[in-house]
């Protein structure tokens, strides 16, 4: 892979990267603004790749996808994209990352507006406008969202093990009989 990489035949991307890349056939290699911004590798105050932590790491930065506004036209599926051929010519237009996502989907539209998503894992967002507010507490500071050239920014707090625990008690520590027991030992 190293070998690879470092004569420009191998990508990086994300999961829309890759989707993208292969609904396109391979024409198209770019990432929305919002996902960059989660890789470490991307300088959300620039809003460029940054060189000296790709030095650092190893990482060519041929390797990168162009990073692109969260909604536009990247491409068109491809026909040669077997088992979806009815869709070739459809315009892909829109890439975002899952909890900025919903907090675009809340209605989150002003500084200061905020989501919470229960799951798998628990996500707060917080929109904090067009410039990057720095925790002091431990949250991850993030690109919301780019449309129409400007930057919407968010601040993060990620639980990552929420809903997944009562599944852990239940099926694994066989601690619950039912998820909805849990209500009443919180109580």
């Amino acid at each position: 892979a190293r070998e690879f990489a470092e004569k420009g035949q191998l990508l990086f991307g994300t999961v829309e990267t890759w989707l993208i890349w292969n609904l396109t056939g391979g024409a198209v290699h770019i990432t929305d603004y919002s996902n960059a911004s989660r890789t470490m590798l991307f300088d959300v105050d620039k809003l460029c790749w940054d060189e000296y932590l790709c030095e650092k790491l190893g990482i060519p930065m041929s390797m990168l996808p162009t990073c692109e506004p969260s909604s536009k036209i990247y491409g068109k599926v491809a026909k040669s994209v077997m088992g979806i051929e009815e869709l070739a010519g459809v315009p892909i237009s829109g890439a975002i990352g899952d909890q900025p996502a919903a907090l675009f989907g809340q209605g989150c539209f002003q500084k200061g507006q905020a989501k919470n998503t229960y799951g798998t894992g628990c996500f707060l967002l917080m929109q904090t406008g067009e410039l990057p507010v720095t925790s002091k507490s431990g949250l991850i500071s993030t690109i919301a969202w780019r449309i129409n050239g400007e930057t919407t920014y968010a601040l993060e707090g990620s639980v990552f093990v929420g809903g997944a625990v009562i599944q852990w008690l239940r099926d694994e520590m066989k601690l619950i009989e039912r998820a909805s027991e849990t209500e009443m030992i919180a109580n």
